[in-house]
C-alpha cells in the first residue's frame, strides 16, 4: 500500500539533507506529520515514545530518518577501524519490535557484564546516543566523533620539522613532548615513523616561550635536557630529561613538566615568542632620604628607624602593613609627625611581586584598593578587605592583582611566605603545590582556600595557620610567648593526666595540649589560646572606622577596666578588639555582619511585601479607572462651582487640573475616600 504522506518544505535557518543524495546536489529533507515514522533509514529504530511527527523524510529517496539520525550513513568504513564496516546504532530510547535487529545492532551493549560502561574508542569518552559499532570486533565510536574526525595528516614546523600521521591506536608509551602516557588520554596520538616521534595532538601547539610567576625569567619549550636530576617547580616530581619540558632561557637549574607549566592555574596563557622583555620595573617601596630615613610610597611623611633601644615607646604600636604589634624585638619605623609605623621588614615589601599561587603579578596597594568587600544583596563593606590565600578580613596593606577584571588579593602576611617554606611545625620543607588536604595545625579540611604540601609526608598546613607570628606579646608577661605547634599524646595515663592541666590564663578553661597555643620558655608556665591572646579579629585595624550595610562600625581595643556587652550574645566581650555602632556593640565581625545580614535580608522581604501588596490593588483597581474617571467628571462640576477663578480639566483617567484657580487637594482627595488608599494616591 502506497504511504500517503503531509509534510511541510518551510525554509530553515539551515535546511536538512539527505545523507544518501550527492553532496555537490543535496536532496531537502521535509519534515511529515502525518503519519508516524515507520522505520527510520539511518539507525534502523522505529518511533520515538511520544514524540510523534519529530522526524524527517526524503522525497526523492523515499526514506525516513529520527530527527538526529539524518546527519549520519547507516554504514561507513572509518580510520579507526578499516577492516569492517561500522554500523549506526541510535539510543535504546528508540523503541524497536524487531529483536533480532536490536540484537544485531548491538542497541543493547551500552555497558559490559562488569557494571563499566562502553566508551568510544576515538575520544575515550562514554558512548551518547548516536554511535557506531562493529559486532565482529565490539569496536564503537562516537557518532559526533564521525563528523568532527581528527586530521590524516599534521605539518607543524615549530613542533617537528617533518609531517605526522594520525596514529589510531593507543599504546602504553610516553608522549614526546610531555612524558604522559599516549593511552589513558582522550587525546588523539600523531607519529613520525621516520624519527621515532609519539606525540599528543594537543602537545603539537604547546608555546615556545612562556613566563609563569614560580621562576623570574621566561621559560622555553626544550626537547631534552642534560642529564641530571631537576625537580618540577610546580608538582615537585622529578622532571624526565628524555621528553619535553620547559627550562630557564637564561641557563638557572630549573626544569617544569611541561603540562604543568601550562596549568591554567599556573600560566597566563600567552605565547611570548618573538615578544620583547619588558625592561625591569622599579620595585623599590621607598627612597632613602639619608642613614636613619626613608619616604615610603604609602605614606606622605618621612619616618625614621627606631632600634630596640626604648622598649615602652612601642606599647600599644602596631604595623599599619601587616596590623601586628610592634614587639621589643622588632626594628620599625615611625613618622616624624603622626602616628604611622612599619615594621622594617613591612617597610622592605616590594611593590610588584610574582606569587605562586596567582598566574599574574601583584601590586602592593594602600590605601584600601577600589575593589570593595563583597556582602548579600549587591551590598559593599568599605575600610576592609579579604585576602583571597587564608580568607581573614584586614585593615592592612594588600597585594592586588594588576590584570583586569581580576580580583585576587594577597595580604602581606600571605604574601610573604616563601616557597619553599621552613616552618617550625613541620621538620620537612612546604611548598605551594596548589593542591590541599587535612590542615596540619587547626586540623580542619577547610581551613584555608590555599595550603602548603610536604613533598615526602603528603600533609598540608593551610595559609591561616602559616601565618600566625610564631612568638606574640602578652601583657601580663615580662617574656614573649612562642606558638607551641601541640604536644604528641602518650600512651601512659600519668602523661595524659599531665596534660590535662594546662589551663588559658586569659578565659581560665581547660587547653587542650595536642592544639596549637601560645607558652612562655622562661618558666613562667603561662600558656594561652591563639584566639584569646590574637583574637577573633586579629588582623583589624584598632581606632579604624569601616563602613557595613551604611552604618559606621569603629573598631576599638578591648584593653579597658570595663568591658562592654555584646549585643549579639548579651554576654561581656573577651575578644580583644570590640566592633561598636549605632546599632550596638560586638565581639566579633563574623556575628555582626551575620545579623546585619539577616536585617537586611527582612528589611528586604518586607519592602517586596509591600510592592506586591501595592501590585494587587493597583490591579483591582485599573479595572475601575473607567467608572472612577467618570465620578471624577461628574464631581468636578461640583467642585468648579466652589473655586474662584478658570478651571482646566485634563482627562488622564479623570485626573483635573488647575489653571489660575484655587481648589482644594483635600475635596478631591475627599471625592475619591471610597476607594482605596493605593488608588487615590496614584490618581492624585
Amino acid at each position: 500500500m502506497e504511504k500517503v504522506l503531509k509534510y511541510s518544505c518551510l525554509p530553515l535557518r539551515s535546511p536538512p539533507t539527505c545523507c544518501m543524495s550527492d553532496p555537490a546536489h543535496p536532496h531537502i529533507l521535509c519534515r511529515p506529520y502525518d503519519p508516524p515514522l515507520s522505520v527510520c533509514f539511518a539507525c534502523k529504530g522505529q518511533n520515538l515514545n511520544g514524540s510523534r511527527g519529530l522526524y524527517f523524510y526524503c522525497a526523492t529517496c523515499n526514506v525516513e530518518f529520527h530527527k538526529d539520525c539524518h546527519k549520519f550513513q547507516p554504514e561507513i568504513i572509518h580510520p579507526f577501524h578499516p577492516s569492517h564496516q561500522l554500523t549506526f546504532i541510535s539510543s535504546p530510547n528508540h523503541e524497536s519490535d524487531d529483536s533480532e535487529t536490536s540484537k544485531a545492532a548491538g542497541a543493547t551493549h551500552f555497558y559490559v557484564s562488569g557494571g563499566s560502561f562502553l566508551k568510544c574508542k576515538c575520544c575515550l569518552r562514554l558512548l551518547g546516543k548516536l554511535y557506531y559499532h562493529c559486532s565482529t570486533c565490539k569496536f564503537n565510536l562516537d557518532a559526533s566523533c564521525t563528523i568532527n574526525s581528527p586530521p590524516s595528516t599534521i605539518l607543524h614546523k615549530k613542533s617537528h620539522e617533518h609531517t605526522l600521521t594520525l596514529f589510531p591506536r593507543r599504546l602504553s608509551l610516553p608522549c614526546d613532548a610531555c612524558g604522559l602516557s599516549l593511552e589513558d588520554t582522550a587525546d588523539h596520538v600523531y607519529t613520525c615513523l621516520p624519527c621515532n616521534h609519539m606525540v599528543h595532538r594537543k602537545c603539537l601547539y604547546l608555546p615556545r616561550v612562556i613566563k609563569i610567576t614560580r621562576h623570574p625569567h621566561r621559560l622555553s619549550f626544550t626537547p631534552a635536557l642534560p642529564s641530571g636530576g631537576f625537580p618540577c617547580g610546580v608538582c615537585r616530581q622529578t622532571v624526565d630529561v628524555n621528553y619535553g619540558q620547559y627550562s630557564c632561557i637564561k641557563g638557572c637549574p630549573h626544569a617544569f613538566h611541561s603540562k604543568c607549566a601550562t596549568r591554567d592555574d599556573v600560566w597566563d596563557g600567552k605565547d611570548l615568542e618573538g615578544v620583547p622583555e619588558d625592561p625591569d620595573e622599579d620595585t623599590e617601596p621607598f627612597t632613602k632620604i639619608d642613614e636613619y630615613t626613608i619616604h615610603h610610597f604609602s605614606h606622605e611623611h618621612f619616618l625614621k628607624i627606631q632600634g630596640m633601644c626604648n622598649p615602652s615607646d612601642r606599647e600599644n604600636k602596631f604595623c599599619q602593613a601587616c596590623i601586628l604589634p610592634i614587639t621589643a624585638s622588632d626594628n620599625y619605623y615611625s613618622c616624624m609627625e603622626c602616628d604611622f609605623t612599619l615594621h622594617e621588614v613591612c617597610a622592605c615589601l616590594p611593590r610588584k611581586k610574582h606569587h605562586p599561587i596567582h598566574k599574574h603579578p601583584l601590586t602592593l596597594l594602600h590605601p584600601f584598593p577600589p575593589k570593595r568587600y563583597d556582602l548579600w544583596f549587591g551590598e559593599f563593606a568599605k575600610g576592609m578587605v579579604k585576602c583571597s590565600g587564608c580568607h581573614r578580613e584586614s585593615c592592612g596593606f594588600i597585594y592586588r592583582c594588576s590584570e583586569k577584571n581580576c580580583e585576587f588579593q594577597l595580604d602581606t602576611r600571605c604574601a610573604s611566605l616563601p616557597d619553599p617554606l621552613v616552618h617550625g611545625s613541620h621538620p620537612h620543607d612546604l611548598f605551594f603545590n596548589l593542591t590541599k588536604g587535612r590542615c596540619m595545625g587547626c586540623k580542619s579540611y577547610n581551613c584555608s582556600p590555599y595550603s602548603l604540601e610536604c613533598i615526602q609526608c603528603k600533609s598540608f598546613l593551610g595559609l591561616r595557620c602559616a601565618t600566625l607570628p610564631s612568638v606574640a606579646y602578652y601583657k601580663h608577661d615580662k617574656h614573649l610567648l612562642r606558638l607551641c605547634y601541640g604536644e604528641e599524646e602518650e600512651e601512659e595515663e600519668e602523661e595524659k593526666t599531665t596534660k590535662l592541666k594546662y589551663w588559658c590564663e586569659v578565659c581560665e578553661t581547660k587547653l587542650d595540649p595536642t592544639e596549637w597555643f601560645y607558652t612562655c620558655d622562661e618558666y613562667c608556665n603561662v600558656t594561652v589560646h591563639v584566639t584569646c591572646l590574637l583574637g577573633i579579629d586579629m588582623y583589624m585595624k584598632p581606632n579604624h572606622i569601616i563602613k557595613i550595610y551604611d552604618n559606621e562600625v569603629e573598631i576599638v581595643r578591648n584593653d579597658g577596666n570595663f568591658r562592654p556587652f555584646c549585643d549579639q550574645c548579651s554576654l561581656r566581650c573577651l575578644n580583644t578588639l570590640v566592633f561598636r555602632s549605632l546599632k550596638g556593640n560586638f565581639c566579633n565581625l563574623e556575628d555582626m555582619m551575620d545579623l546585619w545580614s539577616l536585617e537586611s535580608l527582612q528589611e528586604r522581604m518586607d519592602k517586596l511585601k509591600k510592592m506586591s501588596e501595592a501590585a494587587r490593588s493597583f490591579t483591582v483597581g485599573v479595572r475601575d479607572l473607567g467608572n472612577i474617571g467618570t465620578t471624577l467628571k461628574r464631581r468636578s462640576r461640583r467642585i468648579a462651582h466652589n473655586c474662584t477663578g478658570q478651571m482646566l480639566f485634563r482627562r488622564n483617567g479623570g485626573v483635573p487640573e488647575v489653571d489660575g484657580g484655587i481648589m482644594s487637594f483635600a475635596i478631591v482627595n475627599k471625592s475619591l475616600m471610597g476607594y482605596p488608599a493605593s488608588i487615590r494616591h496614584v490618581l492624585l
